[in-house]
């Protein structure tokens, strides 16, 4: 289910960790795939889930696997339906389309329920609890998912949350609702404006400052042309959108208590900080950390930016997981 090719040649942090397990799943037709990693000599001291953003693969991650690994920290993710090597919803396997963003808040139950929750329980330790990795479109997904079902994580750590959507701020809601719905009737499967197949523009936006991480997307789709994904439909803006609008509702009535740590890049082109900002000052239990040089992508920034992102993170599992095993939630 991963690459059947050699690996690209990258560095050893940018390839597959030891011990890595592929696998899929089918759920109401669509097949998703799946990959994990566990510490190789002890019981792991949390379940970590990994949540992408749009456009992305499971092997992107691969470096944060290998940093959960050091951490003696279990690592599972998921390619959502419609990029990676999971079912794509049109014929143009390229366009990131959607179909609504609640199927993946079911999805992602679903492998909780049907495979990591299994593998969570050892019989000397018991439970391993779980704690929320979550970037852009996957956490967006995230907080629905702690929204609806709020005993699954003991803490979560979003990059660059997705509660907004850049490009629409400077409207009314009702006008850019009205108007991605038209759109989506009119024009639904086809792409957005200057929008096109990854093979004929790449991965160019502003997402990252380090020279090694920004190319590990193109490095990828290269080697392997089932990863490549494009450019949104208009669809998946009207999907997208509509999400936006119910998670931000959903947030105002303090539907998230779970302990959270967001990270919220400053040079952002992609997602609307200042209503994600405003809506996370709401959650009761939620530290808000804002990177003033970083890009959208925290995660493949240099050092300095996705060091101290991941410490915090892990200062979160310490504080919610490791030091206080008596207040864990039961499944």
């Amino acid at each position: 289910m991963g690459s059947n090719a050699p690996q690209p040649k990258l560095e050893p942090r940018f390839c597959e960790p030891e011990g890595w397990r592929w696998h899929s799943f089918e759920r109401e037709g669509r097949k998703i795939r799946f990959g994990s990693a566990f510490p190789k000599d002890s019981i792991p001291d949390a379940v970590v889930v990994c949540l992408q953003g749009a456009r992305e693969f499971t092997e992107k991650y691969y470096e944060t696997a290998h940093w959960c690994l050091e951490n003696n920290l279990a690592f599972w993710t998921c390619d959502w339906v419609g990029q990676g090597k999971s079912s794509r919803l049109l014929s143009n396997p390229q366009k990131l389309h959607s179909d609504g963003f609640d199927k993946h808040v079911e999805d992602l139950q679903y492998f909780i329920l049907q495979y990591i929750k299994h593998s969570s329980v050892h019989p000397d330790k018991g439970r391993i609890p779980m704690a929320l990795l979550a970037h852009s479109m996957g956490a967006h997904i995230g907080m629905h998912h702690l929204c609806k079902y709020p005993n699954t994580f003991e803490c979560a750590a979003f990059s660059a949350p997705m509660i907004g959507i850049k490009l629409l701020r400077q409207y009314p809601q009702y006008l850019t609702l009205g108007a991605a719905a038209l759109c989506k009737a009119l024009m639904g499967k086809s792409y957005v404006p200057r929008g096109n197949d990854w093979g004929k523009r790449r991965e160019s936006a502003r997402l990252s400052r380090d020279p090694k991480r920004s190319e590990i997307h193109n490095a990828w789709c290269d080697h392997d042309p089932e990863l490549q994904c494009g450019d949104v439909t208009y669809g998946w803006v009207y999907e997208a959108h509509r999400s936006c609008i119910a998670l931000k509702q959903a947030i105002s009535k303090n539907d998230i208590t779970t302990p959270c740590f967001f990270g919220i890049p400053q040079q952002e082109d992609l997602v609307d900080n200042k209503l994600a900002e405003n809506v996370i000052g709401k959650m009761p239990n939620a530290k808000l950390l804002e990177y003033p040089d970083a890009y959208h992508e925290i995660l493949m920034e240099p050092d300095t930016v996705r060091d101290n992102f991941l410490n915090h993170f892990y200062e979160l599992i310490e504080q919610t997981i490791i030091d206080r095993p008596e207040t864990l939630k039961p499944f």
